[in-house]
């Protein structure tokens, strides 16, 4: 009698389980959720060009002082360290779990991901963004879209390159080329800005490919968590080491880094919530307003000119070859990827 009580429970628990799962199956499905959710995640990514460059000037960290990496390290460094805390502590209350990892190779994986997704990723990118424009930068991070094709052929058998996918990637390179091509002809790269902002671009791209290998036995909100945490300190620590520092101007200096931390535990959470119950490739197609974002953001808050020929064209072409790349995957039915923010 009593196995057959125990029987009747564990049934009873697994159909309210389904119940609940079908219930937020059936919300997440709704166009208006979606939608709002993902143009949201979009918003976020792409106001944060404009953000971390407006977080230069309130932390006083001046590009020509001998100082200036190490504080972009370290202005970086808080960031995604306090980013990782909010997306664990979301996971923790949301899904009332333990946050920790379980088992060594959890910790293993936590930091060997955040190796490319953290640390280069992110001391590239603040360290790249702080010598070149916002829009530029907003534009030339979106090709990490285009390299994790090109990787992503060599590693997984279902993800070879074809021709929609090779000119996808060919036309969103060559709007980089456009996008430094100077005085009609001369091309005018900044290696310490464009070239750091590509290596980021790279480092996401490989960051990508790692986590879609970690999450299939790891919580991905958890593991990303872990990763920002891990490589957050590896960025502070390298940072006050090197005689990095901030100077707020004001708590305006505070708020701005929390928005930062914020968008990104906000946005990632959101995005892989919405990639449980939709194709990657429904979802992926909207990152080429990214750098429309990061672009308009740009103009609007540090006054950037963006009306100018060769930015226009390279943003355009960056656009369609995203666009090209996914909608290539969506023919496909490649919906078993899950991605990293």
């Amino acid at each position: 009698m009593k196995n057959k009580n125990v029987g009747r429970a564990q049934k009873i628990m697994i159909q309210e389980q389904n119940q609940t799962e079908k219930t937020k199956a059936e919300f997440w499905l709704k166009p208006i959720v979606w939608l709002t959710a993902t143009l949201l995640c979009i918003a976020l990514w792409g106001s944060a060009f404009p953000a971390v460059k407006t977080g230069y000037s309130l932390f006083q960290i001046d590009n020509a002082a001998p100082d200036a990496v190490p504080s972009l390290l370290l202005f970086a460094g808080i960031r995604f360290f306090l980013a990782g805390l909010l997306m664990i502590l979301f996971t923790a209350i949301t899904e009332k779990i333990n946050p920790f990892p379980q088992n060594t190779a959890q910790w293993r994986d936590s930091l060997i991901l955040a190796i490319p997704q953290t640390i280069f990723q992110y001391g590239f990118f603040f360290v790249g963004l702080a010598n070149t424009s916002g829009a530029i930068g907003s534009i030339i991070s979106s090709t990490a879209a285009f390299m994790e094709v090109i990787l992503a052929s060599f590693i997984f058998v279902n993800e070879k390159l074809n021709f929609s996918k090779t000119i996808g990637c060919i036309i969103g390179f060559i709007g980089v080329i456009v996008l430094n091509i100077s005085g009609g002809t001369t091309l005018d790269f900044n290696w310490l800005g464009d070239g750091l902002m590509l290596l980021s671009a790279l480092s996401t791209s490989i960051g990508t490919l790692i986590n879609k290998l970690f999450v299939k036995r790891n919580h991905p909100r958890l593991l990303s968590g872990w990763n920002f945490i891990l490589g957050g300190l590896v960025l502070i620590i390298t940072g006050l080491s090197l005689g990095g520092s901030l100077s707020p101007r004001n708590y305006t200096a505070w708020l701005i880094l929390i928005y930062l931390s914020a968008l990104s535990a906000v946005a990632f959470a959101l995005w892989t919530t919405m990639l449980k119950y939709h194709p990657v490739s429904k979802l992926g197609v909207f990152k080429s307003l990214i750098p429309v974002v990061g672009t308009i953001g740009s103009a609007i808050v540090l006054k950037e000119n963006i009306l100018q020929s060769n930015l226009i064209a390279a943003l355009i072409l960056v656009m369609a070859g995203i666009g090209l790349v996914n909608y290539n995957k969506q023919i496909n039915g490649n919906n078993n990827q899950v991605e990293d923010i």
